[in-house]
């Protein structure tokens, strides 16, 4: 626990955003403590560097990067640390920037050769956006190089009822877009779909008459609203969709709100749910009982029925799905994960029963509670993790450098969140059909048990075993059907939103 505890309160911070003026202040002040001060003090700016230098990697600022390193290895001279792969990854850099130096020093006079380096430097540099303006009818994407129509996909998905004109440019968001009005378009959205992939989505009653053009680093979108008499499809892009392959993507608007009456409906969700493979994860089995609560209630035992129920309700919806246990057995926590990923799940739903932390909060602490992998912000967050993570004391290096990188990355992250946000919604709307329960919110917590999933993953606290009300509820199997309704409910809109 104790290691566990240490690691979080070391790494996680990170993701507390920092801007890059602030990242290069902190590397600078750190640097300059290490020839001067106390051992103490050069142990502390070693470890804060380390820190650092991953922030600077998350940051894909090279030069931040090497400024860190150099500040480790120095350090790590002066205390006698191992410093040998923090030297390979600072000459690995430096052998990068050289050879992107040599390369932007060679100039031509040729047109074409100033085009081919310019598609060159296009592929190089990772592309995001600088900024978005918008006014009236009209709005402007631009991005931090030349725009093409290679970058774009645009394509619809219609009901009777709405008109929804979706837009996936190969770029990344590094901040939260402004909120855009239009005349004439109900709504518009935009938002990070997956890592590379920005998506931009109008919504509208009325058919939009859209069009766009690319003018060097800017896309423009000009929209409108024409009477459905009128319609005529205007030619946009090469790259848009025909409408024939459209029709096999309606789906009602119905489904956003977790409602899925509609026949065909249900079948065009099927279709797209069977591409679809989540893992359930039943917490603790086997020699972990997890949490026991009012009247020895044991929470192994409440969490592996409603896995299995919400597995039921999730095949019959057409999904693919897995469960890490199927009775009661001991699995360890870092081998829950290792399953989602060899199984190449989409998301991971880890299942557990929240507990109080002593008798006076037995009656007070209730509810639902969602959770995705981010830095405690609450006691209540820490309390949650520092339950579910006392079942597995193991050290933290197994994990190497790339394994954590590659989970704490923004894109994953912000999925997680979007999952959450979606499940607890799903969850509260069905279980209040017949239950009073109280919305315990979507939560950062440092779960360990969702550390290393390559995918978007969350930690559902489906009550407090420890209060008598939510006890009796989480093994009552009605009670457990809607909570499994409800979740698949929120899984199917997170996965339509983000299709």
């Amino acid at each position: 626990m104790g290691k566990i505890v240490k690691f979080l309160s070391i790494f996680l911070i990170f993701f507390t955003l920092l801007s890059a003026g602030d990242l290069r202040k902190d590397i600078e002040a750190n640097l300059a403590k290490i020839p001067y001060s106390s051992k103490k003090e050069i142990i502390k700016a070693n470890n804060n560097l380390k820190n650092l230098y991953i922030k600077a990697i998350i940051s894909e600022d090279e030069e931040l990067q090497k400024k860190a390193l150099e500040g480790i290895i120095r350090s790590s001279k002066i205390l006698h640390f191992p410093y040998k792969r923090y030297e390979k990854a600072y000459e690995k850099l430096t052998s990068k920037s050289n050879s992107d130096n040599f390369q932007n020093k060679v100039v031509t006079n040729s047109d074409n050769s100033k085009k081919n380096s310019t598609s060159s430097q296009n592929k190089k540099t990772p592309s995001r956006i600088r900024d978005i303006s918008f006014e009236n009818n009209s709005f402007s994407i631009r991005l931090n190089r030349e725009a093409s129509e290679d970058d774009l996909r645009v394509f619809d998905l219609n009901s009777k009822k709405r008109y929804i004109k979706v837009v996936d440019i190969k770029t990344n968001l590094p901040f939260i877009p402004p909120k855009i009005k239009l005349l004439k378009v109900d709504r518009v959205k935009i938002a990070q779909n997956k890592k590379g992939l920005v998506r931009v989505v109008l919504e509208s009653k009325k058919p939009i008459d859209f069009s766009y053009e690319i003018a060097g680093d800017k896309i423009i979108f000009k929209t409108g609203s024409i009477s459905s008499k009128n319609l005529k499809t205007k030619k946009i892009a090469s790259r848009s969709s025909k409408p024939k392959k459209d029709k096999k993507k309606i789906v009602s608007n119905k489904a956003f709100e977790h409602s899925f009456k509609s026949e065909s409906v249900f079948k065009s969700l099927k279709a797209f749910n069977s591409k679809k493979v989540i893992v359930i994860d039943p917490g603790h089995g086997g020699k972990d009982s997890g949490a026991v609560g009012y009247q020895k209630r044991q929470e192994k035992k409440a969490v592996l029925e409603i896995a299995k129920k919400l597995a039921k309700e999730l095949k019959r919806r057409g999904f693919k799905v897995y469960l890490t246990r199927d009775r009661d057995v001991f699995i360890n926590l870092r081998n829950r994960t290792k399953i989602a990923n060899r199984k190449m799940a989409d998301i991971f739903i880890s299942i557990h029963a929240n507990a109080a932390p002593n008798k006076k909060s037995y009656l007070s602490m209730k509810g639902v509670e969602t959770y995705f992998l981010s830095p405690a912000r609450s006691e209540r967050a820490k309390n949650a993790a520092a339950l579910e993570n006392q079942s597995d004391m193991v050290n933290m290096d197994f994990f190497s450098k790339e394994i954590f990188l590659n989970f704490y990355n923004r894109e994953r992250i912000i999925a997680s969140n979007k999952l959450a946000i979606d499940v607890q919604a799903g969850i509260l709307k069905s279980l209040r059909k017949r239950y009073k329960v109280l919305d315990g919110g979507v939560r950062e917590g440092p779960f360990w048990v969702l550390v290393g999933a390559q995918m978007p993953a969350i930690l559902i606290e489906v009550g407090y075993i420890t209060n008598p009300t939510d006890a009796k509820r989480l093994f009552n199997p009605f009670f457990q059907k809607a909570l499994a309704k409800g979740i698949a409910d929120g899984i199917e809109s997170y996965f339509i939103k983000n299709r």
